[in-house]
Formats: C-alpha cells, sequence, structure tokens
C-alpha cells in the first residue's frame, strides 16, 4: 500500500511539471540586450557604412531597450549582419523564424533584404528561405515573420540582415533590427493523465 502511495505521490509532481516545452531559439543576443553585437558578425563596414547598438527603442516582440542600428551611406555596398547557429543545432524540418525591422531611410536604390540559410556540416548552403523583401517598415516597429523547411543534412542555420545601397550618388539604407528568432518547433512532453495516476492506488 505504501508503495502505490508513493508511486501515485510522484506521479502527481510529475503531471505537476509536466506540459509542453516552449521552442529554443537557436540565436544567441538575438535583441542585443548586452549592449553590444556578442554573437553576431557584421560585413560591409566602412568610414561611411556601420552597425552599432541603439537604446531606447525596442521592437514589439520581446521586451528589452536596445536594437541593432544599421547605417549604410556608402555607394554600391551591402552592409551585413550575421549570425550562424551552433554547429548540430539544427535539422531537417521546419524552420521557424521572426524578427522586428524599422526603416529610417531609404532613397536612390537603398533596400533593406533578409537571408536565412539551412547549412550542412562544415558550411554549404543547402536551402533556406530564399531572398526576402525588399522590406518597407517606415518609421515604425514591423514584426515579420514565417518558415520554410530545411532540407536533409541541415547541420546549422544562418541568418542576415542586408541594408544595401545603389550605385549612384545618395544611395543609402538606415534601419534596425530587432528580436532576431530561428527555431525549430516546441517539443512537446510525455503528459501524465490523471487517469493514469489513479490506476496506481
Amino acid at each position: 500500500m505504501n508503495t502505490r502511495r508513493m508511486l501515485v505521490g510522484c506521479a502527481a509532481v510529475l503531471l505537476a511539471l509536466a506540459g509542453p516545452a516552449s521552442a529554443a531559439n537557436l540565436l544567441q543576443n538575438p535583441g542585443f540586450e548586452s549592449g553590444d553585437l556578442t554573437g553576431w558578425l557584421v560585413f560591409g563596414q566602412s568610414p561611411s557604412s556601420n552597425i552599432t547598438i541603439q537604446s531606447p527603442d525596442n521592437g514589439p516582440s520581446a521586451p528589452g531597450t536596445h536594437n541593432a542600428y544599421m547605417s549604410n551611406q556608402a555607394q554600391a555596398l551591402a552592409l551585413v549582419l550575421k549570425q550562424s547557429t551552433p554547429a548540430g543545432s539544427a535539422a531537417q524540418g521546419t524552420v521557424f523564424y521572426s524578427f522586428d525591422l524599422k526603416l529610417d531611410q531609404a532613397d536612390v536604390g537603398g533596400v533593406l533584404f533578409v537571408n536565412i540559410f539551412a547549412e550542412q556540416a562544415g558550411g554549404g548552403v543547402i536551402g533556406g528561405s530564399g531572398l526576402m523583401g525588399p522590406f518597407w517598415p517606415w518609421g515604425s516597429w514591423t514584426n515579420y515573420s514565417g518558415s520554410f523547411e530545411a532540407p536533409a543534412n541541415t547541420d546549422f542555420l544562418t541568418i542576415q540582415f542586408e541594408a544595401v545601397t545603389g550605385a549612384a550618388v545618395g544611395s543609402n539604407c538606415i534601419a534596425h533590427v530587432d528580436s532576431a528568432r530561428l527555431d525549430q518547433g516546441t517539443t512537446a512532453t510525455e503528459h501524465t493523465s490523471w487517469g493514469g495516476i489513479n490506476s496506481l492506488s
């Protein structure tokens, strides 16, 4: 009898703890709340193009006070903010993405794109979202989200935000990025029913 009661008690504790597990964001420092670009790489820096952290200003998708400020005022240049997830962090299947954007300025051919890649072990693009954009979230934060299917042999993911300018004099692209997210969905935890617990008593 005591053994049965102990089993019932343990099962009740497990039931209280059981439930759906939230999908983990595979990106490091997704909202730039570290106050810097930890986890991110920047390409296309020049005397007229750079990425810095701004605060207080935050996208709508997650709490915080920081964002990445992409200011590209150089001609014919792609200013890129990029992060790859750790090796072995992704697999074949659905990839969900979400990010917040705000566009301050895009003159004379300036455009804002986002690209997400599925990559094989050791590097090499084998799939992805395709080039997304141009985006035009003029003057206010806008959330964008969606999904794509990562193919077999996917090992990790890469996301990059691209503030691109044209060849004409005066071309620019000035934008904000926040709350970047990549995940492969919620993993359900095993659920124990009260009926199952009662059957132990």
